[in-house]
């Protein structure tokens, strides 16, 4: 499950929005997400949690959400070599 996060302040680093998102996420579901979808203009590392770029995302949206790791392992198998 995803939750959408729009942040377009250009006083804030991308690493705060995406903090932020999170602690909403986690105030809602009360769970930690593992996944954060960004567009490329998002793009950042942090540690704790796997930041995606998603092409349908756009700007200043921030898709924050829990995937399974084996389906995370798998997409990037197909990602890297082209099959399963």
């Amino acid at each position: 499950m995803y939750m959408m996060w729009f942040d377009d302040s250009n006083k804030k680093p991308v690493a705060r929005k995406i903090e932020e998102a999170i602690a909403a996420y986690v105030k809602h579901f009360k769970t930690r997400p593992n996944v954060v979808l960004v567009n490329e203009a998002d793009r950042i590392d942090l540690p704790d949690i796997r930041v995606r770029v998603a092409g349908y995302v756009q700007r200043n949206n921030f898709w924050v959400g829990w995937e399974d790791a084996t389906v995370i392992t798998a997409a990037a198998q197909v990602a890297t070599t082209g099959t399963r």
